[in-house]
Order: C-alpha cells, then structure tokens, then sequence
C-alpha cells in the first residue's frame, strides 16, 4: 500500500471529523493576528490594550483545558463540542458587534473558552480510530491545524477588503455550524460513571485564573514603566508563581484531581513539555511580529502581506508532512530539532538585517526559513514527548500539553508586544519630531509613505527578532547535550 493512500474500505468522515475539529481555533487565532492593526485601529486600543485581551483569551483557555476532562465526563465529546462551538459563536458575536474593549474582551474570553476544546477533542479523537487509519487521522489532525494557519492571511484580506475588520469574527460562526454538521454525528455521546468522574474544583479553578493573569500581566508589563511599578510587576509575579505552586501542590493531595499530575512525573514528558513551550513562544512571537513588519512596517498591501505570510505558512504544511513521512524511517528527533532552531534563527536574523537591505523582497528567504523551522523543531517533541506515557493519563497528558500551548502564545505576544514598544520609542526618539505616530497609534495603520525598510517600526520589529535568534542558542546547547530525544 502506499504510504498515505487512505483504506478504502473504511469511511472517511471521522477523519474529516478530526480535521474540522482541529482546524476552526488555528484558523480564528490566524484571522485575529492578521487583523490585529484594523481592530486595534477600529476600536481605539493600543498595542498593550490588544496584548492584555489576548492575554484574557489565553487565560479563559487554560482555565477550560483543566476542566476539559471534566466536561467531557459529564457530557460525552459530542454535547462537549456543540457546547463549544455555541459558546465560541457567541463569543464571536460579541467582538463583532463590539463597540470597545470591554465587550470585544468579553468576545475574545467566550472565544478563547469554546475554543479550548477543540485541539485537544481533534487528537483524542485519534485515538478512537482504528488502529489501521491512525495514521491517516494524524495526518489530517497536523494537515488541518497548518492548513488553517496557512489560508488564514489570504481570507483575512479577503474580508477585511470586503467587510472590514468586523468581518473576520461574523465569518467564524457559519464556519463553526459547518464543524458541527460535519463532525457530531462521528463523536461520542459517552459520559463517565458519577463514581469515577474528577471532582469539581471551582474555588481552586479561580485562584488558578487569578494566578495565571497575574503571572501574564507581569510578563506584559516587565519591559517598559519607571522603577516603581516595575517592583509592583516584579512582586505580582513572584506572587502568581507561589499561588501556581500552592494549585498544583493542592491538586496533587486530591484523590479525583483536576489533572492528574502524578501519572505525568515522567522526565520525557516533563522535558517535552519545556520543549513545546520554546516552540510555541517562537510560534506566537513570530506569527505576531511577522504582519508588524510586512504591513505597518513596510506598508505592503492587505493582500501582498497575506501572499507573503502564506508563502510562509504553505512551507510549514509541506516540511511537518515530509516531516511526519520521514520520521517513521529515519526517526532522528535531535537532528531534527537542532536543524529546526538553527534554520528559525538564521532566519529571525535575516528579519534582523531589514535596515540594511535595499529591497523587502530579500525578507522572503527569511519567511521561508522560519516557515520550514518550527514544524522541524515541533514535530520531533510531538512525536517522542508522549511515547513512554501510558494510555491511562494521555488524556491529562495532553490536557497539560495545552496549556503549555496557550502559556507559551499569550507570554510572547506579551512580551513581543512591550519589547517592540520599548524599541520603537528607540528608534522614534532618533527621528524628526512629528514625522512618525507615536506608540499608541503606530500599529493603527496610519505610518502611510514613512513605511519602509528604515521606519522606526521595521526597525523596532529587526530588533525583537534579533533578540528571539538569540534565544536559540542556548536552546540549542540544551537540546544537544539531552539524551532523551535522539
């Protein structure tokens, strides 16, 4: 048989299933980072205002993947995911009929809530297959979420010219109403005996969110502000990271916990997870910073920059596919990785040198780099993180791998944010007075002919992607002297 021809003899909606699933939060989170300058300029918010709800979006994440084995005991993965969906719609709703921040943050929190779900239900719906079609499954699940990211930008433009901003969240709820036509009748409406169901948790849950948004806000607001409320910053995280500790300690007492950690102290999988988190803060740093650079930075077109962010994106789908063939014979994870952070930081660097170049189209071979880098880096933790554990905790397992996910997204933006305002205000402090918006208004959209290769802007954003190709190295170090994934 070929090596990715699909059995016949099998149906094929419960892939399609695993594919629709997975790919609506890739596909919206894609939609909303294109757009981040049209919202930011639509609503009057600044960088850091967009930063914070992003910040809110990524807490109501985490917050519903410690309860996601908790719903799905409870209401079996297909009232779970219609839940989901319908909570997701609304939340979509709310931000595009938003009139300011507080209800596109209250969008953005129902958003983030439903979902949570829906990456985590894609893989454990894998596991469901046959055991002969599993394959197949994973290559839709991996497919689908790269796919999404990568059509993204283009239908992004394509709504944005055609509807504004607004567009791009009234799009997501038909999208949401196909999912669901195509994938509840394949999931399963099973719940969990009440006996053996985890308990509920509330009290401990919001001292987790309280705990996590201070832990976040803290990494937003590190960079920048005068010496005292860097000490207030510096004192509110080291109190979110003890009330963390005090969570997982008294998570770890419970004889039902939430999650699970004890069947997950595994040195594999706890070195796995550290190695996800690098991959997903380069995942969000870059996919933040790489529309900055194309269209406020340079002022290409709505739809040059979404040309040129695909071209990047259809590079990832193409390496993680050739990845995932190549593996199942050569299955060198070390190599792999290492190739992976040296190519994303050859090409952050390149990113780097934007001031010197003469032409932007020159900043393609570094789109391309770190296009095929992150599913070499990603795929190999993907594949070995989880080999060892065993079935009875793959579903904590993963749960946790989420929220890894969601910590390792919302802290780069958050930092890429406040570090690309420190290096604007750099690099405006050296220009002609009036010549340039200043920081609230420069990701409005409203540079015009001071775009370009030496705008204080494309400046500010070589700079933080210099500063990100740094941060490889000792990455790399530690990946080169670990034993565990070779």
């Amino acid at each position: 048989m070929p090596p990715f021809s699909l059995p016949v003899s099998r149906s094929h909606r419960p892939i399609w299933s695993i594919g629709a699933i997975t790919c609506i939060e890739f596909f919206e989170t894609g939609l909303v980072m294109f757009s981040a300058s049209p919202i930011m300029a639509g609503l009057a918010l600044t960088p850091s205002d967009f930063a914070l709800v992003y910040t809110l979006y990524g807490v109501a994440s985490i917050f519903m993947l410690y309860k996601h084995q908790w719903m799905a005991e409870r209401l079996g993965y297909r009232n779970f995911i219609l839940t989901s969906l319908l909570v997701f719609s609304l939340g979509s709703l709310c931000c595009a009929s938003a009139q300011g921040i507080g209800q596109f943050a209250l969008g953005r929190v129902l958003q983030g809530a439903g979902g949570a779900t829906f990456f985590t239900a894609g893989r454990m719906e894998i596991n469901r297959l046959p055991a002969d079609t599993r394959f197949y499954g994973l290559l839709a699940f991996i497919g689908s979420l790269l796919g999404a990211s990568a059509i993204a930008p283009l239908a992004a433009a394509l709504l944005l010219e055609t509807g504004g901003w607004r567009s791009i969240f009234w799009a997501t709820v038909p999208l949401a109403a196909t999912i669901a036509w195509i994938s509840l009748p394949c999931l399963s409406d099973s719940t969990t005996p009440a006996a053996e169901r985890s308990e509920e948790h509330w009290g401990w849950l919001v001292w987790l969110v309280l705990a996590i948004f201070g832990l976040q806000y803290s990494i937003q607001e590190i960079p920048v502000g005068t010496e005292s409320p860097q000490n207030g910053v510096f004192l509110t995280g080291l109190a979110s990271i003890v009330a963390l500790s005090v969570f997982a300690w008294r998570q770890w007492q419970k004889d039902r916990p939430l999650i699970d950690y004890r069947g997950l102290m595994q040195w594999r999988y706890l070195l796995g997870l550290a190695l996800y988190f690098t991959g997903y803060f380069m995942i969000g740093a870059s996919g933040f910073l790489l529309p900055i650079i194309f269209r406020e930075g340079l002022g290409l077109s709505p739809g040059m920059t979404a040309a040129v962010l695909s071209f990047g994106m259809a590079c990832s789908v193409a390496t993680a596919l050739l990845h995932v063939a190549a593996a199942r014979r050569w299955p060198y994870h070390r190599f792999y990785m290492l190739s992976g952070l040296a190519l994303f930081a050859l090409g952050c660097l390149g990113f780097g040198l934007s001031g010197r170049l003469n032409d932007w189209r020159w900043l393609l071979l570094p789109t391309f780099l770190c296009g095929i880098a992150i599913p070499l880096y990603i795929g190999p933790v993907a594949f070995g993180t989880f080999s060892e554990l065993p079935s009875r905790v793959f579903s904590h397992a993963y749960q946790v791998k989420n929220i890894v996910r969601q910590l390792g997204i919302s802290s780069s933006i958050a930092l890429a944010t406040t570090c690309l305002q420190s290096q604007y205000s750099q690099h405006l402090a050296l220009q002609p007075e009036g010549l340039y918006p200043e920081w609230a208004q420069a990701l409005h959209g409203l540079a015009g002919v001071s775009a370009g290769l030496i705008s204080p802007l494309t400046l500010a954003a070589a700079d933080v992607f210099t500063w990100l190709a740094a941060c490889m190295l000792p990455m790399a170090v530690i990946i080169a002297r670990q034993r565990t994934f070779r």
